[in-house]
């Protein structure tokens, strides 16, 4: 009996210490900061200009290209964990090639603070992010765009942040590449064993931002996605 309470005894404190870990290791598995930073000459896209923002002490670099004329829509472009303000230029270069407006917004702690890029500070959190992502649709209107004209276009974890901008600011369109119903749903699948729902900070919860909203959407995600299930995108959809 004894033997029976020490192995209990032991298999709730091994339980709470997994607990414990992964409430304070949980930003390290959702954001992936590259270590590198690259300017837009680097990548052919001289147009664009590198934009600096200060928020809550934290800076943050964007990039940013001018709509052709006062007929074009702009995209707000908020790219995933994985990735940083750079790294869809391929798309940030058709879409101004097209004549359309393009803000690359940067995120908070992306690139790391040791990169190239001496602005880049801070940590990145879901307030942090959706801070710059306002910062940064405040910078667009100042541009003399109008609200109507603004397309939000996220992707990944990006999706999560352009959800939660558009519960606040309708866009024109919205377009979803690879979204999550929530970063708690998702959490919850792939640790059932845990319990998510009072560990996890960022939620992302895009279910409860996009409820109710009446904005034109396009959903975009491939069937064989392995970071973001499919499945995830279709529930997100479904509910909307």
């Amino acid at each position: 009996m004894k033997a029976l309470k020490r192995i209990g005894a032991g298999g709730l404190i091994a339980y709470l210490l997994l607990c414990t870990a992964a409430f304070f290791m949980q930003r390290q598995l959702l954001y992936f900061p590259p270590n590198i930073y690259v300017t837009p000459e680097a990548v052919n896209l001289p147009h664009m200009q590198e934009v600096q923002f200060t928020i809550d002490g934290t800076a943050t670099t964007s990039w940013w290209a001018a709509p052709q004329d006062n007929t074009k829509a702009v995209i707000m472009f908020f790219h995933g964990n994985g990735s940083a303000v750079f790294s869809n230029y391929d798309i940030f270069a058709d879409l101004t090639a097209q004549g359309y407006g393009l803000l690359s917004v940067g995120y908070p702690g992306y690139p790391q603070k040791d990169s190239h890029v001496s602005e880049s500070t801070g940590k990145p959190t879901q307030t942090a992010l959706i801070n710059a992502a306002l910062r940064n649709y405040d910078y667009v209107t100042a541009q003399g765009i109008e609200p109507g004209r603004i397309v939000f276009f996220g992707t990944s974890l990006g999706s999560g942040v352009a959800s939660q901008l558009a519960a606040i600011h309708n866009p024109r369109l919205l377009i979803l590449d690879a979204p999550f119903n929530s970063t708690l749903d998702m959490a919850k699948k792939r640790m059932p064993f845990l319990p998510v729902n009072l560990l996890m900070k960022d939620k992302f919860e895009s279910d409860k931002a996009l409820k109710d909203l009446d904005v034109p959407l396009i959903w975009i995600h491939g069937t064989a996605d392995r970071i973001v299930p499919i499945t995830q995108g279709q529930k997100l959809y479904d509910g909307y």
